[in-house]
């Protein structure tokens, strides 16, 4: 699933192409993209002749600012936002639900093999109050003693990095490889945490969140950037992924867990 790197680079690379411009045309042909909110031909509707004021980050939201009413988009699994010059750049596949044809510029694809994404309208002033999104990691208000406070809980550590209405954008991958570089095992208690080591947390999950935007996200499967390139930060996890192999700070073999429902990597000398 595409986390907060990856949304954020895709959401860099959509900036200069849609900000300022007008939707001239719209189409939305998988009924559950909707489903939270509206249906395809209503939301479709209401997005033609709207002008993309900004294009906005909460977690793994894009949000499209339209004026009084905003669109607001998720990926999901395996969504992906596409963008193409002309309708001889991408060719739309079975796969290829929605897309943005923009006055003077483009068109925006939404392609998605799941179909776990959504697309949907909200009045901009309830939009934080509907997607209920937590704090941001990459913002000054993410700071040592709010995840202090956040983190006296019995929660596992990793659950509640994971936790979106906690801290916003934060996946499976990222928190991976942020407790990897704190030397903070995924099953450790959150409560049990000591202010060293919430201050080092913090510290790891911001550098890591960066070093992820700065190398262009993680392609595992199926993330692309908007202009389909794949991202390169795979390439240096240190332990998502890599069970079984080599921990590259001490030679122990990297051990995978299921925590949550989900495969959680560590290495058990380095994380404690």
């Amino acid at each position: 699933m595409p986390e907060l790197p990856e949304v954020e680079v895709i959401r860099r690379d959509l900036v200069p192409r849609v900000e300022g411009r007008r939707i001239q045309s719209a189409k939305i042909a998988e009924p559950r993209l909707t489903r939270r909110r509206g249906t395809p031909g209503g939301v479709a509707a209401a997005l033609v002749g709207r002008r993309v004021k900004a294009l906005r980050r909460r977690g793994k939201f894009f949000i499209f600012d339209l004026g009084r009413d905003s669109l607001i988009v998720r990926l999901g699994m395996t969504g992906q936002l596409l963008w193409s010059e002309n309708r001889h750049g991408f060719r739309p596949d079975q796969y290829t639900h929605a897309h943005l044809v923009f006055q003077g510029a483009g068109i925006l694809y939404y392609r998605d093999i799941r179909k776990f994404g959504e697309m949907f309208i909200l009045p901009t002033e309830s939009v934080e109050q509907t997607l209920r999104v937590g704090v941001e990691p990459l913002g000054d208000a993410f700071t040592p003693e709010m995840l202090g406070e956040k983190c006296r809980s019995s929660t596992r550590i990793k659950s509640l990095l994971m936790n979106q209405a906690k801290i916003a954008g934060i996946g499976n991958i990222y928190a991976d490889e942020a407790l990897f570089r704190a030397g903070i095992r995924p099953t450790r208690r959150a409560a049990s945490l000591r202010p060293e080591e919430i201050r080092s947390l913090r510290r790891a999950i911001r550098l890591v969140l960066q070093a992820g935007i700065r190398h262009r996200g993680s392609s595992i499967a199926n993330y692309r950037d908007a202009c389909g390139e794949p991202g390169r930060f795979a390439a240096l996890h240190r332990v998502y992924q890599r069970h079984g192999e080599d921990c590259h700070a001490c030679g122990t073999t990297i051990r995978r867990i299921v925590l949550g429902q989900r495969g959680t990597h560590f290495c058990p000398t380095c994380q404690r």
